[in-house]
């Protein structure tokens, strides 16, 4: 009974983007999705979440109403109560669907992930064995194989699990954490929204997979060029200052107020 009529709703859009001369990836690119996601909408398949209707309502020039009524509104036009209650009732219907997680780009980033974890497999292998080998300076190879083990498992849940939108509240508010489960990620001075989100989010998974296939290498290295001493332990360490500048760096620069 409240449900939105998805083919109105996508006829409308379609309508919308077309009068405005934007394609379909044009679109997408506005408001932080995929152009398969748009092309879902204009052919009915689907609807978006709730969080996107302000952002897609402003990139097409009407009001959240009109987008949702899918037609402009007339000129002095009211609107009944029942016709308002009908249609709070179908935004509330839409905040319960979920996005899916990873992404549209979740097959390409599992397939970088699968490689990157091959890599990693290898280099914890390789560290194993010098453990045993150089039993004397077992901890040289200790924090490699800690940050190796550590982004592994951050890149899993990055690349093909976290969430490619956050709710609604955090465009609302000035909030500095992400939470999604038994995760929790709080940076200093950076806003999550979904401005920062897509772009902290991609360089996380870069930083993920990177860590995961050279801290072993950096880790070897070291010891070769410097010995077995202070650079070669806590060198791969240093790869943490990148975690934090793949968060606060665009997390900063695409933060709008």
């Amino acid at each position: 009974m409240f449900e939105i009529d998805r083919e109105r709703f996508g006829a409308f859009v379609a309508a919308l983007r077309r009068e405005r001369g934007m394609t379909q990836r044009e679109l997408a690119e506005r408001i932080h999705v995929s152009d398969k996601a748009v092309s879902k909408w204009e052919r009915a398949v689907g609807l978006p979440d709730i969080t996107l209707l302000i952002p897609l309502a402003e990139a097409l020039g009407v009001t959240v109403t009109e987008l949702l009524q899918g037609r402009r509104a007339e000129a002095e036009a009211t609107m009944r109560p029942d016709e308002a209650e009908a249609l709070v009732r179908r935004v509330i219907g839409l905040s319960g669907e979920e996005p899916a997680r990873g992404g549209p780009d979740r097959k390409k980033w599992a397939v970088w992930y699968a490689l990157g974890l091959a890599a990693a497999l290898a280099e914890g292998a390789a560290l194993a064995r010098g453990m045993t080998a150089d039993s004397e300076h077992w901890a040289v190879y200790y924090p490699a194989a800690l940050m190796t083990a550590m982004s592994a498992g951050f890149g899993l849940y990055f690349c093909l699990f976290a969430k490619t939108r956050l709710p609604w509240y955090h465009d609302v508010d000035r909030l500095g954490f992400y939470y999604d489960g038994p995760l929790r990620m709080n940076v200093p001075g950076v806003r999550f929204n979904n401005h920062t989100w897509p772009h902290i989010l991609y360089w996380t998974r870069v930083w993920c997979l990177l860590t995961m296939t050279l801290s072993g290498a950096v880790c070897f290295l070291a010891k070769r060029l410097f010995g077995p001493g202070p650079v070669a332990q806590w060198l791969p360490m240093a790869s943490l200052a990148g975690l934090l500048a793949a968060m606060y760096v665009p997390g900063r620069k695409y933060d709008q107020e």
